[in-house]
């Protein structure tokens, strides 16, 4: 299992990603129908929230209180909130070294989640330079535990869908949001997650699962393996992919097209919920970055993609999906 060290890299992008304070997100002149397979309109049968829970539109940042202190969050809520109407509810993770503020700003899903209608949380990480927990260290902070808290905190101050809750992340933040579908699969209904790690679990989940990941990320190999001050290989990432695929039902082999010159979109098929229940996004010769991201990072952290969007893909694969299961 990965441990966690001071990569420099990665320190370097999200010192670059720290200074974007007034972008939104690039790309998304696509449609995003067209690039995620099964994609429609999930509506939601969810009774409304009586008494109304109202809440100004926006980002705020609050403070959730635990045993080990307070653990901050930003909180965007879109301007179609009402408080009557139960919303979706995305939790939004950043990579090693990140905040939640410069996730929010990185990956522009600030601006996706207005026209998603989707309350999104940006939670703080734990220790300097900030990391998830994602091994369950014993000598770390249970963050599985401190992501539970924090969501009983939302749902019991905003109307929130509780049958449309789902997790996204950047590097060690995917590794996070993955972690979460492994301990909390009757809360996370699906998962987005670029550039990520892929922690190890007990059983693979049977969540819906949108995975980006660069053939040239230099952090992070596509094709697996050692990992500098590392005693385990990491693994390929066609191969996580497609035994969480196995995991929801799916072929293991998956459909292969080519919605963009430098992107692979691979479509697991004949899952127990329909095709495209797990999709692998390769981007070809991208780096450890979030495709469609405002700001490209430094050189060493290698390309940015700009023909897809994550961010638009990861919500439209959410919209699809969730609901009771």
């Amino acid at each position: 299992m990965l441990r966690w060290r001071v990569v420099p890299r990665l320190l370097a992008g999200m010192a670059a990603v720290l200074l974007l304070a007034a972008c939104g997100s690039a790309g998304g002149s696509h449609d995003p129908s067209v690039l995620v397979p099964g994609a429609a309109p999930t509506s939601t049968a969810a009774a409304g929230c009586a008494p109304a829970k109202p809440h100004a539109a926006g980002d705020s940042t609050a403070v959730l209180t635990t045993a080990a202190g307070g653990r901050s969050y930003v909180l965007h809520v879109p301007p179609s909130y009402d408080g009557q109407s139960r919303l979706p509810l995305v939790l939004l993770f950043h990579g090693f070294g990140g905040t939640g503020r410069s996730m929010l700003d990185y990956s522009g899903f600030g601006a996706v989640a207005d026209r998603h209608h989707y309350v999104v949380v940006a939670p703080e990480g734990q220790g300097t330079p900030q990391f998830w927990n994602i091994a369950m260290f014993t000598g770390a902070a249970d963050d599985v535990a401190f992501v539970r808290n924090l969501v009983d905190e939302v749902k019991a101050e905003l109307c929130i869908d509780s049958d449309r809750v789902y997790a996204a992340g950047f590097s060690n933040g995917g590794g996070m949001a993955l972690r979460l579908a492994c301990a909390m699969p009757d809360t996370v209904a699906a998962v987005g997650v670029v550039a990520s790690m892929y922690p190890q679990c007990a059983a693979t989940p049977a969540t819906p699962l949108v995975a980006f990941h660069g053939t040239s990320d230099p952090e992070l190999p596509f094709n697996g393996g050692r990992l500098p001050d590392e005693a385990t290989d990491f693994p390929p990432v066609r191969r996580v992919v497609s035994e969480w695929a196995v995991g929801l039902g799916c072929d293991g082999l998956a459909r292969i097209s080519r919605p963009a010159a430098h992107v692979e979109l691979s479509t697991f098929v004949r899952c127990l919920l329909g095709d495209g229940e797990a999709l692998l996004y390769t981007i070809i010769d991208g780096g450890h970055t979030w495709p469609g991201a405002a700001l490209d990072l430094p050189a060493m952290s290698g390309p940015t993609n700009h023909e897809v969007d994550a961010s638009e893909l990861i919500a439209a694969f959410f919209d699809a999906r969730g609901g009771p299961r």
